[in-house]
């Protein structure tokens, strides 16, 4: 949920759809067959997810004492399904209710649901998304399942009504169609960024849509990582380990930004008091990306409000 690249300005509106994307309901069916059924416990009501203030989104809030916060399907359940697709939309709606999705602009103008500047991690291709026309994108196949790289609206289009969505906006330029995008199809609707920039954009597009301050640790703290032997997600890092965090200065930017809630890289929510600072601040506590139990229970254990995960939970142990 973070790595975004600042270009351009919130202008513009989204050019008409290029043409429909040579998608078959088989090859669909074949990706979501490939990865097999999975089994998932309730997920807790939409509504009030990151109200923040007042009366009403106290009633809404998630009692931060409950065992299992619910599960966002982070770009669609990422380690599962070809990320960011209509198939991988498809599949995580079917056992959850909450879909993080990335938003891009490419290079004829249209919004797409992808991660990354550049097409190489994902599709066998190279080059920039901002440079890349659709056309181009929708013969692409993400992952070799494929599925093309989809327009926003498409991938709108396959999350249920009744659903809750989090759009990620991965650029400066995008935050007014992707308000628009979204308010179209009547989802729940949230908007995260790591800019600053981004989530002012989007209150001045609709003060309505709650925002999300996606956040991670210092440099330090990301060059170390690595080199602890024996890491692995939910267990606890050396204390030499793991510099100081500015963690008050993260809670403080997103209050000023009228966030609801901050989304902050998970170790920071094990290693750091961002769960209680955020709480008494009002806002939620939503971490990325877990793709273990173990990593889930950790931060089910930290009192988060919800867990943005690239597996269904408890799917994979290690």
């Amino acid at each position: 949920m973070s790595d975004t690249d600042s270009s351009g300005s919130d202008v513009g509106t989204e050019p008409t759809r290029r043409a429909m994307l040579r998608r078959t309901e088989p090859t669909r069916r074949a990706v979501i067959r490939r990865t097999g059924p999975i089994a998932v416990g309730a997920v807790a009501a939409t509504a009030g997810c990151i109200d923040r203030g007042g009366d009403e989104a106290s009633e809404n809030r998630v009692d931060r004492d409950v065992a299992d916060p619910p599960v966002i399907a982070h770009r669609g359940f990422a380690a599962e399904y070809p990320e960011n697709t209509v198939a991988a939309v498809e599949a995580a709606a079917a056992v959850v209710d909450r879909i993080e999705l990335d938003v891009r602009r490419c290079g004829s103008g249209e919004l797409v649901t992808f991660h990354d500047a550049t097409l190489g991690r994902v599709t066998d291709a190279t080059g920039r998304v901002d440079r890349t026309p659709y056309e181009r994108l929708a013969d692409l196949s993400v992952e070799g399942s494929g599925e093309p790289v989809p327009t926003l609206a498409e991938a709108l289009d396959a999350v249920p009504a009744d659903a809750w969505v989090m759009l990620d906006l991965k650029s400066r330029g995008v935050a007014a169609d992707a308000v628009a995008t979204g308010a179209d199809r009547g989802h729940d609707l949230a908007v995260t960024a790591d800019d600053p920039a981004v989530l002012e954009a989007v209150r001045r597009a609709d003060p309505a849509v709650p925002t999300v301050y996606s956040v991670r640790e210092s440099v330090p703290a990301r060059l170390l990582r690595p080199l602890i032997p024996g890491r692995s997600e939910g267990t606890e890092l050396p204390r030499w380990a793991y510099p100081s965090q500015d963690v008050a200065g993260m809670v403080e930017t997103a209050t000023e930004l009228g966030c609801a809630a901050v989304s902050p890289r998970y170790e920071l929510c094990l290693r750091t008091d961002i769960v209680s600072r955020a709480a008494d601040a009002g806002l939620r506590v939503l971490p990325w990306t877990v793709a273990s139990a173990r990593g889930y229970e950790a931060l089910a254990a930290a009192g988060v409000d919800a867990v943005v995960s690239d597996v269904t939970r408890g799917l994979r142990e290690t």
